[in-house]
């Protein structure tokens, strides 16, 4: 068995995206849902979203900026 190396160093991407970014584009659906399925969710139709935060992005991924392709 023989190893070879078939690149080496580290790519930076261009653009990346911040969780922050993410959140507040999350954020921003949550509400737009929440306001047009206002009566689903006071009938019980469909649940409530709730907020996101960086602080659970960071938790659950360990993740704290995302390349963009």
């Amino acid at each position: 068995m023989q190893i070879h190396i078939a690149g080496t160093g580290i790519w930076y991407p261009e653009e990346t995206i911040n969780n922050e970014e993410i959140v507040s584009s999350f954020n921003s659906y949550v509400d737009h849902f929440n306001s047009t399925n206002k009566n689903k969710i006071e009938n019980g139709e469909l649940e409530k979203l709730d907020y996101s935060s960086t602080e659970f992005i960071e938790k659950a991924s360990g993740i704290k900026n995302k390349a963009c392709n």
